[in-house]
Parts: C-alpha cells; sequence; structure tokens
C-alpha cells in the first residue's frame, strides 16, 4: 500500500495549526488574537487548497487596473463600415480582456467555435506584458503568460454555446503549462484532443538537435461528449468503392459476419448458396451480422427463400465454441424454398442482370457471400489529430497568402493558413454558427470564414475579431486585409469596426455616467443581433423616452420600421403602443444586463 507524503506533511500542518489555534483561545482576547485567529484559519485554506495541477504565479495586468475603475464601452468607427450584403461581422480594436468582458454581455452562451493563436512566449519579442515585451531572462515568463490566460480562458468558457468548442495553437514551450490550465478552466473530460499540425513542408539540414516540424491545437468543449463534424472524403477514399452490378450507388465489399457467436447463438446457421446449392455458414466464433429475418430478406433478392429446421445442432455448436447440449436448438436454417434445379435460373439472372442484392457472391457467383457497403452509407471521413501540411497548409502558405492580398508585403510574421483555419470550420462549426477569435492577429479566421461560406453556399457563418492596435496592425493590417479580400473576391460579406474606450466610474455616483454609458447602448445591441442601425430604415432604437417621443412623432417618416429596440426602463403610454401596434412594428426590449453598472 503507497503512502500519499504530501497529506502527511498536510496533516501534521494543519495538527500544528489546530495547537497554535487552542492556544491562542486560552490567551485573553483583544484585536490580535482575533487577528491570529483569521490568519490561522487562511492557513488552513491554503493547505487545503489544490493537490494536483498547475501552479503559478499570479500577476495583475495594467488592463486589470483599469477596468477596475473604468468600464469598457464600444464606439463605432463608421468611416471603416463595409457594407457588401450577407453575414454581418465584427471587428474589435482593443485590448481583449476589455473585448471579452463586453462579449459577456452579448454573447454569453451563443458562441459555436472559437480559434485562437495567442502569443506563444518564445521569449523573442511575441509576448507583451504590461506594454513591454517579456524575454527569456524574466523569471516570471510562465507565470506572467499563464495568468494572461487564464483571464481571457475562463471568459471563453462562459461565451462557448452547449455544443461549442475551443481550439488553441501553441508551440512546445507553453503546451504541457496551457494543457494542465484548460483542465482546470473546462475540465479534464473536456478535453477533445492535442492536434499536431506539420507547419511546414521542409526541415532544413542544418537544424540543430530536433527540429520543429509540428505545432500543436488544443481542443476542448463546453459539455462531454462532443462529436465533431465529419470531414469530405478523399478521392482516394472514394477510388475503392466500385458499382459492377449497376446498383444505385458505388459500393465496396464487406464481411457479412461479426464476432462472439457463443453470445448470438440465433445468428449461427446455414445459408444455401443459390448459384452453388452449398449451405454456407460463418466463420467460427463468428454469427451472421443481421437478424435472420433481415437476413431472409436480402437472401429474397435472388429467388424464393424459406427458414427450415436442418438439426445441425453439431455444426453451430462447432462455431459458436460450445458443447452440443449448450448450444441453442431449433435455429433455422436460410434455404431455397423450390428445389435448386429450379431456384438456379432465377438467381443466375439476377446475377447476370443485376444489381445484386445486399449480400452477394464473389467469384462470378460462384464464391462465398459477401456483403455491399455503400458509399453514401458510410459519410465523410473522421478528423484524427495528426493534420499534414498537404490537406491543410503550412506557414510558407500563410505567408505567401498574405503577400498575395498585401501587393508583395508580409506585413505579419505569423500568420497560419486559410486551409488550417477551413479545417477548423468543417469539424467544429455549423452554417449558423458564430466564430469568435480574440487573438486576430493578420485576420486569418475571418478570411477562412468569408471564404468558406463563398465556397458552402447553405454557410451563413459569421466572425467576431478582436485585436489590440499596436503598431496599428488593427487598423493596417486585421482590417485592410479583410477589405481587401471582400473587394476583391467580390464576397458578400458585411463588417462594422468598433474601437473599446471607456467611461471612469471611480469615485462617482451611477447618474453621473449614466448618461454615458446610455451613448454606447446602441453598439451593444448591434453586436449581440447581427444588426445595422446606421442607414437601415427597417430597424430602430430608442433608448430613452424623449428619443421615443421624437420616434412617435415623426412615424410617418419611419414608415418601413418593422422593428422597434427600445430601453427597458422605457414605458410607453397606451397611445403610444397602439400606434406601434396599428404600425406592425415589433418591439424587442434591450436586455437589462447592459445596464447593471447602473446599479450602483
Amino acid at each position: 500500500m503507497s503512502t500519499n507524503i504530501s497529506k502527511q506533511k498536510r496533516d501534521d500542518l494543519l495538527a500544528k495549526i489546530s495547537e497554535i489555534r487552542i492556544f491562542i483561545a486560552s490567551a485573553p482576547q483583544d484585536e490580535n488574537t482575533g487577528n491570529l485567529l483569521t490568519y490561522l484559519a487562511e492557513l488552513e485554506k491554503d493547505v487545503y487548497g489544490k493537490k494536483y495541477g498547475l501552479v503559478f504565479e499570479e500577476h495583475r495586468e495594467g488592463i486589470d487596473e483599469v477596468l477596475d475603475t473604468q468600464i469598457p464601452v464600444l464606439t463605432e468607427e463608421k468611416e471603416l463600415f463595409i457594407s457588401n450584403g450577407g453575414q454581418m461581422n465584427f471587428l474589435v480594436e482593443g485590448d481583449n480582456l476589455a473585448s471579452l468582458k463586453l462579449l459577456e454581455k452579448t454573447h454569453k452562451g451563443k458562441i459555436d467555435l472559437i480559434y485562437i493563436d495567442p502569443p506563444y512566449n518564445t521569449g523573442n519579442k511575441d509576448f507583451i506584458y504590461d506594454d513591454v515585451f517579456v524575454d527569456k531572462t524574466d523569471l516570471f515568463s510562465h507565470s506572467k503568460w499563464l495568468s494572461f490566460m487564464s483571464k481571457r480562458l475562463l471568459i471563453s468558457k462562459n461565451l462557448l454555446s452547449k455544443n461549442g468548442a475551443i481550439f488553441i495553437s501553441i508551440d512546445d514551450k507553453e503546451e504541457a503549462g496551457l494543457r494542465f490550465l484548460c483542465d482546470s478552466i473546462f475540465g479534464e473530460n473536456c478535453f477533445i484532443a492535442n492536434i499536431s499540425w506539420q507547419r511546414t513542408y521542409s526541415i532544413r539540414n542544418d537544424s540543430k538537435g530536433i527540429p520543429l516540424e509540428v505545432e500543436h491545437i488544443l481542443v476542448y468543449s463546453k459539455q462531454e461528449y462532443w462529436e465533431p463534424n465529419k470531414l469530405p472524403r478523399t478521392a482516394k477514399m472514394d477510388a475503392s468503392y466500385k458499382n459492377p452490378d449497376g446498383d444505385r450507388c458505388a459500393w465496396m465489399s464487406g464481411s457479412p459476419i461479426a464476432s462472439d457467436a457463443k453470445t448470438h447463438q440465433g445468428m449461427v446457421y446455414a445459408i444455401q448458396h443459390p448459384l452453388t446449392g452449398e449451405m454456407l455458414y460463418p466463420n467460427n466464433t463468428a454469427h451472421w451480422r443481421y437478424s435472420q429475418e433481415q437476413m431472409l430478406e436480402y437472401m429474397n433478392g435472388w429467388c424464393k427463400y424459406k427458414l427450415e429446421d436442418l438439426h445441425d445442432d453439431e455444426k453451430r455448436a462447432e462455431i459458436c465454441g460450445v458443447s452440443v447440449s449448450e448450444v441453442r436448438k431449433h435455429v433455422k436454417a436460410i434455404v431455397l424454398e423450390k428445389p435448386f434445379e429450379e431456384s438456379y435460373p432465377l438467381a443466375k439472372k439476377v446475377f447476370d442482370k443485376g444489381p445484386w442484392p445486399r449480400f452477394y457472391f464473389t467469384s462470378g457467383g460462384k464464391g462465398g457471400i459477401r456483403r455491399k457497403v455503400y458509399a453514401d452509407s458510410v459519410g465523410g471521413r473522421i478528423a484524427t489529430n495528426y493534420w499534414m501540411y498537404d490537406e491543410v497548409g503550412h506557414t510558407d502558405e500563410a505567408k505567401k497568402e498574405l503577400k498575395s492580398i498585401f501587393d508583395g508585403i508580409i506585413p505579419f510574421d505569423t500568420p497560419k493558413p486559410i486551409r488550417l483555419l477551413e479545417r477548423i470550420l468543417q469539424i467544429a462549426s455549423s452554417n449558423e454558427s458564430i466564430v469568435l477569435d480574440f487573438f486576430a492577429g493578420s485576420g486569418s479566421t475571418g478570411h477562412a470564414v468569408m471564404d468558406y461560406n463563398a465556397i458552402n453556399k447553405d454557410s451563413k457563418r459569421k466572425f467576431i475579431l478582436c485585436t489590440n492596435n499596436e503598431n496599428n496592425i488593427c487598423k493596417d493590417v486585421t482590417y485592410e486585409r479583410l477589405r481587401r479580400v471582400i473587394e476583391k473576391k467580390h464576397y458578400a460579406a458585411t463588417l462594422k469596426y468598433y474601437k473599446v474606450n471607456y467611461v471612469p466610474v471611480s469615485d462617482r455616483l451611477y447618474y453621473e455616467y449614466a448618461d454615458e454609458l446610455l451613448k454606447h447602448i446602441r453598439e451593444l445591441v448591434e453586436l449581440e443581433n447581427g444588426i445595422n442601425f446606421m442607414e437601415n430604415s427597417e430597424i430602430a432604437i430608442v433608448l430613452s423616452e424623449e428619443e421615443l417621443d421624437e420616434f412617435i412623432a415623426h412615424i410617418d417618416e419611419n414608415s418601413k420600421c418593422s422593428k422597434l429596440y427600445l430601453g427597458h426602463d422605457i414605458l410607453m403610454d397606451s397611445q403610444q403602443a397602439q400606434t406601434l401596434k396599428d404600425r406592425n412594428i415589433r418591439i424587442n426590449i434591450i436586455p437589462d444586463y447592459y445596464y447593471k453598472e447602473l446599479e450602483g
């Protein structure tokens, strides 16, 4: 029996704390003894803390200080609006922690797919923490990165729909820590895969040590038992399907039997060959794959069959691997209803003309029995945890994609190939899904969604991208890439550009900043509902009683309006309500959770 040494140490420490508590309790009580008892309680809590998993030093970021005293809001950069029909998409410029807190208001439980490509924390100026690059000499580099990721992943879990999943790209440096972190946030039971992506198509001969050929993509689901979609079948897979008998679709040969005859003795019996008259049995330890009723129906496709007891208990016992006394009795065989001489011509006609029944005979009709496996019943192929570059692209391909968009310039060092993102879209989203990437980088995820929608006509996927504007990346790279792709490929896609701003609330009463928050409600309504109020006569928004009065006063000018978004605390009088009803204007009440900060 093993001994848990760590537990022994904890128990010993708890016993000492208990003795100290008894000593303090017997001493004269004052403020100091009260404080000491509080400290002991905190020590006990720490001792009872995490027993297994990831331990790291938590750090506060500059954005934490901002969010302590200010409320993030969205402001639209209206001059960057792209209106080209199709789905409504969003690009949010600002610290992604603030962006995620806003998305918690609008998209909690609504995101089907999150893909992120965070900084890998290589120490080579790829990870900025509090406006400073974290380099290899920083003793807390891992802790800072994990603390940074933890805050964002906790919100990510809240955003995922019940069928949602998150895909996180990472390399070897932080993969182990990230795996532990995700286990603690999403749950070990929600771990789906650690995908190895073959990121390069050629290995440098001058590389030292073991060259890096793959990167990781960690996959976690919101709930257990998440199932990915199947991938399209390849030409190589379909090449094994033929149609020699003119059946309804191509098929391949499959086994007619299944294992464990001993527990399926009722499915062990003879089937008479319609073209040779021979009695066919399953192999030893095997049984026919389908029930006797189903098998009789299949065989009737050749000619008429019947059930008949052959009293073949000895043969059936041998196949089942049991004694004759143990084998199931009176299991009938499937035999020709008419004499072989009369049945043969009928079966031979079926064989020569086709199509053959589901269970057919090999070697020109004279061989053993086999089962047809139809191509349309097999479905797509299953995605494994190894993704080769020839199927999903590589890093050089991703850079060439950027280069072609930006007229020979590569404005971002580590883009991901579109084919990689499309693979993720294939297996982890549906036609109406919202896709989120809050480390948007060069905008590959948005580009992939638009490409996917263009190729798959039923797809109406939408994206939300978030990124900071370090070195003007959001406007000059992310936005610019999306704009050029829409224009060059004439994609039906609409894009709104929001910027994160802040409303100071520290040392202010709610009514002192309520009006400032109210000015930014429109953007949240647009973001949540995927709509656009700008130059849109079919919808309108009213956030105050004065605005409602104004809307009603000009109701004739709003004749095309069919939906009105109304602030949750606005009370209409009966005349206003009747006016809107007469005009068939549907009311959507803006949810009160936009205003929770107003409650003080």
